[in-house]
């Protein structure tokens, strides 16, 4: 059986890896194999065994998450779930080491990986005539069994299946050398930021690598021209600990605002970011991505060996897997991100034990955390003094939100700043006073 897997980084080599391992004939296509997907890089251990990855690209083992809210207020966290176990921290990768060892694998296990673009597809009688674009401007019609779009937010697999275009919410990072000293603090440290002046959809972060911290936010596509304010934003509240800091990279990147329950269309199968597998509250997308392609591999396999099984499989085996954690995460996120006074008391409960420690069982193990009843107990009266605490006292934000400025006047502040190496914010200030 023949299968095209378009999209060669995790979700889809991880596809290709398992049907090549079990004696498919895998093509696996990537328009630009040395590109590097902006990414925050951040995974549970239990990713590592399931999938095989060799500890060698681990970047940091973050053992503390630290939350700051609007007005100020902190929590620094033990990564630790309700029973202590040797591996509790969350893994820090870069995603172009991580794509690659993954497309490794993938080739080592027997697929052939090229360099093309998928244009569009059509279904035939037997399987699925696919058009492809190779670097050199040649196109090739080419036919396979089965198809398997993992190309991401934006995928063209998914248009060419025929479903509505969705909106994207956006995310952009950039990547700071800091001096040894300074580096010092995020050595096994994370930190998130809440607030208007750092997004008012998601959260900002400062993730740690071996040699450089990924700063980033995102935000939905209402607020997009702000995107590189919201940046300066997150470098503006980290302060003091990014000082001596060195641009290496600007990047960004679309992420799927919502969930796709329907990922099987005809022949073709949906994983990753373009099946809208990226968890909301968090952000990530990493560990669903892979999860994603071994469990489409294996309806997959299991429909050409017996068509009794439906690919439609595939779907219901996510959701019944993935779907309540989804949709608990969705609820959070609305009613946690949507205010600076919903965000303080979102920073207020996060100080107590019982949420940390079945936060981080559920981001750990990736499975939703069961509570004791006495727990739900203590939980329900935690959150009803400290709602009250925050809602009477009232929030104050240290940082208002950047003003609204033009897409064009966004784009050339973002070119700008990474042709001279200047802050964003002081560029996008000149475009908004020069309007």
């Amino acid at each position: 059986m023949r299968v095209l897997v378009v999209g060669a980084n995790i979700g889809g080599s991880v596809a290709a890896g398992d049907l090549a391992a079990a004696g498919w004939d895998v093509t696996l296509i990537e328009r630009d194999l040395a590109r590097k997907k902006p990414c925050g890089g951040a995974i549970p251990p239990k990713a590592m065994s399931e999938f095989g990855i060799p500890e060698s690209i681990i970047e940091r083992k973050t053992r503390r998450a630290v939350v700051i809210g609007p007005s100020g207020s902190e929590v620094s966290m033990a990564v630790r779930g309700t029973k202590p176990r040797p591996d509790d921290y969350i893994i820090m990768v870069t995603r172009e080491v991580l794509d690659r060892t993954m497309r490794e694998k993938a080739a080592t296990a027997g697929a052939d990986i090229r360099e093309a673009t998928f244009v569009s597809h059509e279904d035939t009688e037997h399987g699925v005539r696919v058009k492809l674009r190779y670097r050199d401007g040649r196109e090739e019609t080419e036919n396979y069994d089965y198809l398997i779009g993992a190309d991401g937010a934006g995928s063209a697999v998914a248009r060419s299946c025929g479903r509505p275009a969705v909106k994207h919410a956006s995310a952009i990072q950039e990547r700071l050398a800091l001096p040894d000293d300074v580096m010092e603090y995020y050595l096994e440290t994370a930190e998130l930021y809440l607030g208007d002046d750092i997004s008012p959809d998601f959260y900002g972060w400062v993730f740690p690598k071996s040699d450089h911290v990924a700063v980033g936010t995102g935000c939905r596509p209402q607020h997009a021209n702000r995107s590189y304010a919201f940046l300066e934003g997150v470098k503006a509240r980290a302060g003091d600990k990014l000082r001596g800091a060195r641009r290496i990279l600007l990047e960004g990147h679309p992420l799927p605002m919502e969930r796709y329950k329907k990922l099987v269309y005809g022949r073709t199968m949906l994983v990753g970011d373009a099946g809208g597998m990226v968890a909301h509250t968090s952000g990530e997308g990493i560990y669903f991505s892979m999860a994603s392609g071994r469990m489409a591999a294996h309806v997959l396999h299991m429909h050409a060996t017996d068509h009794r099984t439906q690919l439609e499989k595939y779907e219901k085996l996510w959701q019944k897997k993935y779907g309540s954690m989804f949709d608990f995460l969705e609820f959070l996120e609305n009613i946690s991100y949507t205010s600076n006074r919903r965000r303080d008391f979102f920073i207020s409960m996060c100080m107590t034990r019982e949420v940390q420690q079945y936060t981080f069982d559920s981001d750990l193990f990736k499975e939703m955390a069961t509570m004791k009843p006495l727990d739900h107990l203590s939980l329900a009266y935690e959150a009803l003094v400290r709602g009250v605490l925050v809602w009477s006292t009232g929030s104050h934000p240290l940082k208002d939100a950047p003003p609204d400025i033009t897409a064009k006047q966004a784009l050339n502040a973002t070119r700008a700043a990474v042709a001279e190496g200047v802050a964003a914010d002081e560029l996008v200030g000149a475009a908004s006073g020069a309007a």
